[in-house]
């Protein structure tokens, strides 16, 4: 299998961003002789970072450097390549990569600790637990299921390519029917009555989480929240100020750094955390009204939180108390793009569903102008410069969009004929994956301070694999 590693949230140079077509081939003897080893930038990138760095990439490899640069956050590292993104990531290739320290951190004691290490005794307690949610399916010998074709999604059997336009081996969307918590089917956590500090991530393909702890796994949905959560950071470290939540909704790629007291419950008690989020495509709206609820007796459920004795005392800031390392945003913006995302149906079969997802522009009579990913590029900003996007969501689904490279502030949203609407109190520090609604403008500010060519797409990853991810260059 083709790899190559992104570490999602870095800002680090090209060569060691995870272009997608740099993936390369393990240094195995069975390759077949007319196999490409490498994709077609991975030789440029091994000449620059073997000039940059001065180590060398050999056959099989490659070697990438994190500066490590960033504001204290919780970055995840995953598989790349071209076209099979959501599979090497199903298959696992994915895992936390947690920056601490530096002026944008807080000092140690302040937070809920400690954290999991390497070198930890067996048995230790820990306070701070980086999640990562996933829905996963499993055949009956407990490996992994992935459909092997279209027809598990929407029931089409073709004709396939060439007999229509329509690939065979393409899912436009992947909901599995487990969900699955660092690698663990429904879980429980043993828990103190006192302050925890949970870093979620969603590691879904192309499914939406709405977290809510609650006192009953099948409660109805919308189910009552028995204790909120305290939001302190997203994807680009600490917020400007602590947000309560009753619930998080999380899209692919997005992480949310909360803390949730369990002081007030009696030991003995157990509580759960829930996925309200839809099983299908999430395009926006509230569980139970616009949408139903994932299947409480499986996708609805996450984890059991068991309530045990407390054991040494709490002396962390209670959330409410936090005051959040300084936020500056960034600066004025010199430029303003007009950027699309369109869905494009089959053209020579009346009934034959999503054929590709692409990204693109807007041209100069606001009219989309789809672009695949082998187009030339479009976007390029110059060094420095701090760019507004506007994202123009034209079809019909939620997209989770993700910039390489860069650290974005949500400026705010907007849906033709209605006011403008700020983005949320969750949403006011830094980001890397941001949610595009369908039928709404999603403006976003980002500073581009380094040259290379790096790439913007789609989170769901069905959608990435398939067309809605394109090339762009800073410099």
């Amino acid at each position: 299998m083709p790899i190559v590693t992104h570490l999602h949230g870095g800002r680090n140079t090209e060569e060691s961003d995870g272009y997608t077509e740099a993936w390369y081939l393990p240094n195995a003897l069975n390759l077949p002789a007319s196999y490409a080893a490498v994709g077609s930038f991975y030789e440029g990138f091994k000449g620059k970072f073997e000039d940059r760095f001065g180590d060398p990439w050999g056959r099989g490899d490659a070697v990438f450097q994190y500066a490590n640069e960033e504001r204290a956050s919780t970055f995840w590292f995953h598989d790349h390549a071209l076209g099979v993104t959501r599979l090497n990531v199903y298959a696992g290739l994915a895992g936390f990569y947690l920056l601490r320290g530096g002026p944008a951190d807080l000092p140690a004691g302040v937070l809920p600790g400690p954290a999991p290490r390497p070198s930890d005794p067996p048995g230790r307690k820990y306070h701070e637990i980086p999640l990562v949610i996933q829905d996963r399916s499993f055949h009956l010998d407990g490996s992994l299921f992935y459909p092997a074709g279209r027809a598990a999604f929407d029931k089409f059997r073709g004709p396939y390519i060439p007999g229509s336009d329509i690939s065979p081996i393409w899912n436009p969307e992947f909901f599995g029917n487990m969900m699955v918590t660092n690698g663990r089917t429904w879980p429980f956590l043993q828990v103190e009555p006192r302050r925890y500090r949970f870093r979620f991530l969603n590691g879904c393909n192309s499914r939406y989480l709405i977290l809510k702890i609650v006192t009953h796994p099948l409660a109805r949905r919308p189910a009552h929240a028995a204790l909120p959560f305290w939001q302190i950071g997203s994807e680009g470290g600490f917020l400007p100020t602590p947000v309560q939540r009753d619930q998080l909704l999380i899209a692919p790629a997005e992480r949310a750094d909360v803390i949730v007291d369990f002081a007030s419950v009696p030991v003995g008690a157990e509580l759960y955390l829930i996925n309200e989020g839809p099983d299908r495509a999430f395009r926006g709206g509230k569980s139970g009204t616009d949408f139903a609820s994932a299947d409480p007796a499986t996708t609805g459920q996450v984890m059991k939180l068991a309530v045990g004795a407390l054991t040494t005392p709490d002396t962390t800031v209670p959330p409410s108390q936090l005051s959040l390392p300084s936020f500056e945003p960034l600066g004025e913006a010199s430029r303003v793009r007009r950027l699309s995302l369109s869905e494009q149906t089959s053209a020579s079969l009346p009934h034959g569903g999503p054929r590709q997802m692409l990204l693109g522009t807007l041209d100069r009579n606001g009219a989309a102008v789809p672009l695949r990913w082998d187009a030339p590029v479009t976007e390029n900003p110059t060094v420095g410069a701090t760019e507004i996007w506007e994202i123009h969501n034209l079809t019909t689904d939620a997209h989770p969009i993700h910039i390489h490279e860069v650290q974005f502030q949500i400026l705010n949203r907007q849906q033709a004929g209605h006011a403008v609407r700020p983005a949320e109190p969750w949403e006011r520090g830094f980001k890397d994956t941001a949610v595009a609604y369908p039928g709404v403008v999603t403006r976003l500010k980002a500073t581009f301070d380094r040259a290379g060519r790096y790439v913007w797409h789609c989170h769901m990853l069905e959608h990435e694999d398939n067309e809605m991810m394109r090339p762009y260059t800073v410099g």
